[in-house]
């Protein structure tokens, strides 16, 4: 693709490979953006297999969050989230969404249980609680991109982590960790993690 050089491609492969070899994204299920030292913004698209990434998966978008004309592909349903959330937060190079299964079971728990575990997601960066809304919707765009203004995850209720970090790696440091925290909070649980 036009917009990226092989070696900011590579990083996003590469990131892909490792969310997918962590058990953070399974499948088809989990989003990349990241922002560009030009500026411009990429998201994988619709469909794309993280863990499997090719360049024709990677889509950038204009100032408005749209695929831009020389890109073949159409962003993945989490583009408005990425962009809303970068639009917010200058300082954040790349956003994901990942659906690892302790931090996942985490957001079906609620609010209550993340914040009895506040001292296990201390060393985060900062966690925030979004509750429900529908996927695609402008409502969790924006309650994502205000909890990532001051944090670097939110938990959204029934649906799992957004992450967001200076730059791809950092992204993918912070998803590890939390992941081994919510582990952490289940293996601690007084009912033994039972959902």
């Amino acid at each position: 693709m036009s917009a990226m050089k092989k070696s900011e491609l590579q990083r996003l492969v590469d990131a892909g490979r490792r969310m997918y070899q962590r058990d953070l994204v399974t499948g088809a299920l989990g989003s990349i953006g990241a922002r560009l030292p030009s500026g411009g913004v990429v998201v994988t698209g619709q469909g794309s297999r993280l863990g499997f990434l090719k360049d024709f998966d990677v889509v950038a978008l204009d100032g408005q969050g749209l695929a831009r004309q020389e890109t073949t592909g159409v962003p993945d349903g989490d583009a408005g989230l990425i962009t809303a959330v970068m639009s917010a937060q200058p300082a954040a190079g790349a956003v994901i969404r990942v659906q690892p299964p302790y931090v996942t079971a985490l957001a079906h728990r609620g609010r209550r249980k993340i914040e009895e575990s506040r001292g296990l997601l201390q060393d985060l960066g900062g966690v925030a609680f979004v509750p429900y809304y529908r996927k695609g919707t402008a409502g969790l765009a924006g309650a994502v991109a205000g909890a990532l203004r001051e944090n670097h995850i939110a938990i959204i209720e029934r649906q799992g982590p957004i992450v967001r970090g200076s730059d791809i790696e950092d992204a993918v440091d912070r998803a590890e960790a939390l992941e081994a925290a919510a582990k952490v909070i289940f293996l601690l649980s007084d009912d033994n993690g039972v959902l």
